[in-house]
């Protein structure tokens, strides 16, 4: 998504607020936060000028921007942003304002407004609508709030700064990702919510879903991730026949494959690679007497036999 910002700024917020001036920081983090959304949910990103109403499925922030310039203009009284995704939406309300005994007051509660609204304007269903806070930290004051209102039927999910960029990450490196994998999450969350005993009790809950779900996720797309990753190694060695020891090798050099195995807690890398492959169909299995070995499938076949079963997908639909 060309001009967004990064993520990563999530976690590294000073670095990213210091490149505007102080009176402009805080509409620039509603905009980070936004994106992020945008870049989480894989959906196109859209301003306040830029939204037209022709794509049903996208992430609106309510402010605007001036790429070239940098020049933020506040949203207007309202959401910040919303999430128009797969079946539920999700009101995007950001501060900057932290862990401080006002931040309830002076930052959130004219949020329960802004849902309420949503609702009523968009005839949507109560159940498919959500609230999500996001801010560098929570005060108590404001977990008490959104506690009790959670508990009074509002689908409030109070992420951090950290939580979110752990989130935006997680999505974007899941291939299959899907919106129904994300509102698992949320519901799961708003769920907790409404039962948590305390502040600190909440965050440690959370920050354990998040990684539940992660390998949740992972083991969705087991075949998919190590056929994706055989087919790279494949491609690094040069050749269309590549035995299964040359493709283990390379992938023992990637940070981030070896950091899934971990958390799918190991295993016979050989089946994975097997599987991966034949079972996404991105190479064939070559006879030989000594160990697996790989013919890899053209991306152009690859991408035709996509086409032809997304086309017949549409057409069930229709």
């Amino acid at each position: 998504m060309t001009g967004l910002p990064a993520t990563s700024n999530l976690r590294r917020m000073r670095q990213y607020l210091d490149r505007y001036p102080h009176n402009v920081q805080p509409v620039a983090f509603e905009f980070l936060v936004t994106s992020a959304f945008a870049r989480g949910f894989h959906l196109p990103f859209k301003t306040r000028a830029t939204d037209n109403g022709s794509i049903a499925h996208k992430v609106v922030w309510y402010g605007d921007v001036d790429y070239k310039k940098k020049i933020f203009t506040p949203a207007p009284s309202g959401p910040d942003g919303a999430c128009f995704s797969c079946g539920y939406s999700l009101l995007i309300e950001s501060t900057l304002r932290g862990n401080v005994s006002n931040q309830w007051r002076k930052e959130f509660i004219e949020s329960l407004n802004h849902y309420d609204s949503f609702v009523s304007q968009h005839g949507a269903e109560r159940n498919d609508v959500y609230l999500a806070l996001v801010a560098p930290e929570f005060h108590r004051s404001t977990y008490t709030g959104f506690k009790q209102k959670a508990s009074e039927g509002y689908n409030i999910i109070m992420l951090d700064c950290q939580n979110l960029s752990t989130i935006c990450n997680i999505c974007a490196c899941v291939q299959t990702f899907r919106h129904l994998d994300l509102r698992y999450l949320l519901r799961r969350i708003i769920k907790k919510l409404r039962e948590s005993g305390s502040l600190t009790s909440f965050r440690k809950d959370v920050r354990r879903y998040i990684d539940n779900w992660e390998v949740e996720l992972l083991k969705q797309e087991q075949t998919v991730y190590f056929g994706l990753k055989s087919y790279e190694a494949m491609k690094k060695a040069g050749r269309n026949i590549v035995g299964a020891s040359d493709i283990m090798l390379k992938l023992h050099r990637d940070a981030h494959f070896e950091r899934c195995i971990r958390k799918l807690g190991g295993g016979d890398l050989a089946l994975y690679i097997r599987e991966g492959l034949l079972r996404e169909r991105l190479a064939r299995l070559v006879e030989a007497p000594n160990e697996d070995l790989f013919c890899r499938v053209d991306g152009a076949d690859f991408k035709a036999r996509s086409l032809r079963m997304i086309r017949a997908v549409e057409s069930l639909d229709q």
